[in-house]
């Protein structure tokens, strides 16, 4: 079965990408960002061997080359970002961090490695959007929701910019909205704090 992920990109045209009359790195530059999006690792390499400022290249939405290798979920590139310095918490134009990319397309196994590397798992974006909100709006992205509820510091009770939780989300987009009937009783926020202080105690 195929995955629609990649039936249509999530950029335009990467020659648009990069304002190619101002930044004479342009050609590297594009590179870097087309080969994190479709997997290829050699290319990510070559790129960063000549020139590893380019890491944190940004497009015209300032996705990074990171951004893009979670949209594809290519765990390889991801891990090759992060070892060399990516920064796992920059933000695209909307506030998204890479977490959002991985939990927009389920990509479940990014989106674990970026959480053990410390992703911030209630960074907000610009509507307020956290990676739960984004990952609760896709019914196809149930394993992701799953990852970050598991998570000790998830805060399940945030809310969007228009008021909504993540479960409010669910209920209106997802058929696996219950997982969140489920987990909401040992959700309390408050506990969770109180015993982050309790530890520090």
């Amino acid at each position: 079965m195929s995955d629609s992920r990649f039936l249509v990109s999530g950029w335009d045209d990467d020659l648009n990408d990069v304002d190619t009359s101002r930044n004479p790195k342009e050609k590297n530059e594009n590179a870097i960002l087309k080969a994190a999006e479709n997997g290829d690792l050699d290319t990510v390499k070559a790129v960063l061997e000549e020139d590893i400022t380019l890491i944190n290249t940004v497009d015209k939405d300032k996705y990074t080359p990171l951004h893009r290798a979670c949209y594809g979920n290519h765990l390889h590139v991801v891990q090759y970002l992060v070892e060399k310095g990516a920064d796992i918490s920059a933000k695209t134009e909307m506030q998204w961090e890479p977490l959002h990319s991985c939990c927009q397309w389920n990509s479940v196994e990014c989106a674990a490695y970026l959480i053990q590397c410390g992703a911030n798992v209630n960074a907000p974006s610009e509507g307020g959007q956290t990676p739960l909100h984004i990952a609760a709006a896709h019914g196809v992205c149930y394993n992701t929701v799953q990852l970050l509820l598991m998570h000790p510091y998830i805060n399940a009770n945030l809310k969007n910019n228009s008021g909504e939780t993540a479960a409010d989300i669910a209920r209106r987009s997802s058929q696996y909205y219950n997982i969140f009937n489920i987990v909401d009783p040992l959700l309390d926020y408050k506990n969770i704090r109180l015993l982050e202080k309790t530890k520090k105690a």
